[in-house]
């Protein structure tokens, strides 16, 4: 892949993550610590001045949060329904999914559950 190539990746899934997080009523704070990076992180992938690395911990946690949104919305339907279970008590992952993506093991533990129950359906 050519440089131009790579930052216009990089970029994307910045945009991606920003996105998601708007689609899902999160704000800085909460997405800096999707990301366990500094708030100043987020206001600058959101405004374009910073690009996410490949092979990073951001870079990961990024693209498991977009497939999250991503998951969520094929299974709910709409980003009102995914926010109202975003922000809801699920006992199939003891906790509100809200609280738990603010870890890695959180994120991928909500990330996992998605995958299983769009496998049942």
């Amino acid at each position: 892949m050519k440089s131009g190539e790579s930052s216009t990746a990089n970029a994307v899934l910045g945009k991606a993550f920003i996105r998601a997080g708007e689609g899902l009523s999160l704000d800085e704070t909460e997405l800096s610590a999707v990301l366990s990076e500094q708030f100043s992180t987020v206001l600058r992938l959101r405004h374009g001045h910073e690009l996410l690395q490949p092979g990073t911990e951001a870079w990961g946690r990024a693209l498991l949060f977009v497939e999250l949104y991503q998951s969520l919305l094929e299974l709910v339907g709409t980003e009102l329904y995914a926010k109202i279970w975003l922000s809801s008590k699920n006992r199939g992952l003891s906790g509100r999914p809200r609280d738990l993506i603010a870890c890695r093991t959180g994120l991928e533990q909500v990330v996992q559950y998605l995958a299983v129950t769009r496998s049942l359906i």
